[in-house]
């Protein structure tokens, strides 16, 4: 099965139990297994598709932060098609405020285990509708946010005491951009197994090794077309055998095409 591409009217919640699917947004394309809970909002255009290779079995919540009853309300006549390239429109951050923390920017991805009941006991509750459902639905789905929440912050936790164990790490991709790092080239400047470097590079920056280069290299980039008199010099300096290819890379993390960015900033 495949749901999308389209947008949704609220807030959705999916959890990946049995199978595998692959979700796609903001140029992005995320592999699930069993254990991932995926969030996203109104503003994100997303293809959500199932594996072929094994049954999926998914548990999904559809949800609005300022809801004024707590009376449930399908969301099917509001879901809209999009067009395929809205897929590679930038990705919409999504801020809850959390008491004695402030402004907390939400994962579009959780690993997330011990989650999976309390989806289950809200399609229960759902199905009965004994009296007081609504409320009970309501206590169950704060209950859920709060765990995602407090698995975020555990997690950004342990990943501010781990960053200093890759900081040279990144200090050398964001010094040599343009370098084809690789992650046993990596791993062996700060002294880890290639394994290990790669779990504990993205606790510690939310990115994959190789998505946190093309970050940096597109966060240069931006300098240099401000500087430089062509697209293609600028993808040289950084390391792009393809024009192409940086193009796809430029305009999946800013919106824009290498060309659009620099006549729009030409313009001020």
């Amino acid at each position: 099965m495949v749901w999308g591409p389209r947008t949704i009217p609220d807030y959705q919640l999916v959890y990946i139990i049995h199978g595998s699917a692959t979700m796609e947004y903001a140029g992005r394309k995320l592999e699930l297994r069993p254990g991932h809970c995926i969030f996203y909002g109104s503003h994100t255009p997303h293809r959500l598709a199932a594996s072929p290779l094994a049954p999926l079995t998914i548990a999904s919540v559809h949800f609005r932060f300022d809801a004024q009853s707590p009376e449930p309300v399908s969301p099917h006549p509001y879901l809209k098609a999009c067009p395929e390239s809205d897929l590679q429109l930038p990705a919409v951050t999504y801020t809850i405020e959390v008491e004695g923390i402030g402004d907390l920017e939400l994962w579009p991805l959780f690993d997330v285990k011990g989650v999976e009941g309390l989806f289950i006991r809200m399609a229960k509750e759902f199905l009965h509708r004994d009296p007081g459902f609504e409320a009970i639905l309501r206590g169950y789905l704060i209950q859920l946010l709060g765990s995602l929440i407090r698995f975020q912050l555990d997690k950004r936790y342990r990943a501010a005491n781990e960053s200093s164990k890759i900081a040279v790490a990144v200090e050398a991709i964001r010094n040599r951009p343009a370098h084809a790092w690789s992650i046993p080239e990596l791993a062996a400047i700060v002294g880890y197994h290639p394994t290990y470097f790669a779990e504990l590079f993205r606790e510690a920056t939310g990115y994959a090794p190789k998505h946190f280069l093309v970050m940096e290299r597109i966060k240069q980039a931006q300098l240099l077309l401000l500087q430089e008199k062509s697209v293609e010099a600028v993808a040289e300096k950084l390391g792009y055998s393809s024009v192409h290819y940086f193009s796809r890379n430029f305009k999946a993390v800013t919106g824009r095409t290498p060309s659009e960015f620099k006549l729009h900033n030409q313009e001020f």
